[in-house]
């Protein structure tokens, strides 16, 4: 599959169409054939942007227009196509993914999407602010059997927190990662957020299993996801870093054993690019986002080994967060140093789940302030920065708060 290579015009797109099967689900609107509309986090949020979208009539040349609000200079762009492989079989379609760059900071944008003659109505994004004051949804693990759970979670955290600049899933996105019809039910459940704000995608196991459940390469979620090439080399899109406001997010890959067979060294090529990574960025806050935690399970103390190759990172480089996704539980622990209680450490916090998947064995550990494992309903959580603060709080699908907590400096 190409690299995804970031713009450098004025207006420059450079658009990728991937091909893969598409059930009845992907029909959403804007005719017959075109939906599922995503907008994907890139390096810079100020000044550049990435938007997707698909269609079944793959033949069909794809557009994208944009102008700032009630503007009318409109800059219109031609995609390019690229064919890949089904899974299950049937009806193709194409994903076409445009990045635009060079935009204005905290300016309101317009942009519609068209497939031949066929084209939808102007919607709206706005960029990042100068601020540094900004507000994400962050969901644990979505997977599921029929992913209404999934819809409502998103849906309801979408309702309540409409000034959220950009939302994180924490990884198995999906319970396998080659069932398209899991896919198209993931994209249809958070349709109203893909539309209007980017996605913050955090591989997990799940995304690496084939329909047989061997270990896969994650085909379909390196051609839905247009994701920052600014990783290891060689890991490019596995593994990715990005900035909002005064925020530095780093987004590693855990899937040392689903992956083993591509990438024996994934975590030791990931600790040498982390550490540069965490060395260079000048921003206040640093936090971390990846799917598995870093001490073994069942719970017995000892970091395992993603722990031991990214915990002393961690605390080297002063990291305030780490969110991890996995055990379909949410925990918010100390902040830890060393394995040890440090009002400068590290906090880390098991995001819970927002799809239906539950594990009534979801583990609780003894640095763990607060815990809380959802089998009764879903959680979300909503992360909040300011020139002076994080804060994190989480709720459960129907508003009750489970916890909050708030670094200040």
């Amino acid at each position: 599959m190409k690299k995804y290579i970031l713009g450098f015009t004025l207006i420059c797109v450079i658009a990728t169409i991937c091909f893969l099967s598409v059930s009845k689900s992907v029909h959403i609107g804007y005719g017959t054939d075109v939906g599922h509309i995503m907008h994907v986090v890139t390096t810079d949020m100020k000044h550049e942007h990435t938007i997707s979208w698909k269609t079944s009539n793959f033949g069909e040349p794809g557009n994208l227009e944009i102008r700032p609000k009630q503007s009318k200079n409109i800059t219109k762009v031609n995609a390019e196509a690229v064919e890949l492989p089904t899974y299950n079989g049937g009806k193709h379609f194409g994903l076409y993914t445009a990045h635009v760059t060079n935009l204005m900071a905290g300016t309101d944008y317009e942009y519609r999407i068209s497939v031949g003659k066929r084209q939808s109505a102007w919607m709206e994004f706005k960029t990042e602010p100068e601020s540094t004051s900004f507000k994400a949804l962050i969901f644990g693990d979505s997977q599921s059997l029929d992913y209404k759970d999934w819809a409502k979670t998103a849906q309801t955290a979408w309702e309540n927190n409409a000034d959220a600049a950009f939302f994180v899933n924490m990884g198995d996105l999906v319970d396998n990662g080659q069932d398209e019809w899991q896919w198209n039910a993931w994209f249809d459940g958070g349709a109203k957020l893909l539309a209007t704000i980017p996605v913050v995608p955090v591989m997990g196991n799940h995304e690496a299993y084939s329909l047989d459940w061997k270990m896969a390469k994650p085909d379909y979620y390196l051609s839905f996801f247009a994701l920052p090439p600014n990783g290891p080399a060689g890991l490019e899109r596995y593994a990715y870093s990005y900035d909002y406001g005064d925020v530095h997010f780093i987004v590693l890959n855990t899937q040392l054993n689903e992956l083993n067979e591509w990438y024996p060294n994934l975590l030791e090529q990931q600790q040498s690019w982390l550490a540069k990574d965490l060395s260079q960025t000048q921003k206040k806050w640093k936090v971390v986002l990846m799917h598995r935690g870093v001490w073994t399970q069942p719970f017995n103390g000892p970091l395992d080994v993603i722990g031991k190759t990214f915990v002393p990172v961690f605390d080297k480089y002063h990291v305030d967060l780490v969110f991890t996704g996995h055990v379909h539980s949410y925990a918010r622990t100390k902040a830890l140093r060393n394995g040890k209680p440090d009002p400068a450490g590290t906090i880390y916090i098991t995001t819970g789940r927002s799809g239906d998947k539950v594990w009534d064995k979801s583990p609780q550990k003894p640095m763990d302030e607060s815990y809380y494992n959802p089998l009764d309903m879903p959680n979300y959580l909503v992360f909040e920065a300011s020139n002076d603060a994080l804060k994190v709080t989480a709720f459960k699908q129907n508003g009750d708060l489970i916890d909050q907590t708030e670094i200040k400096r």
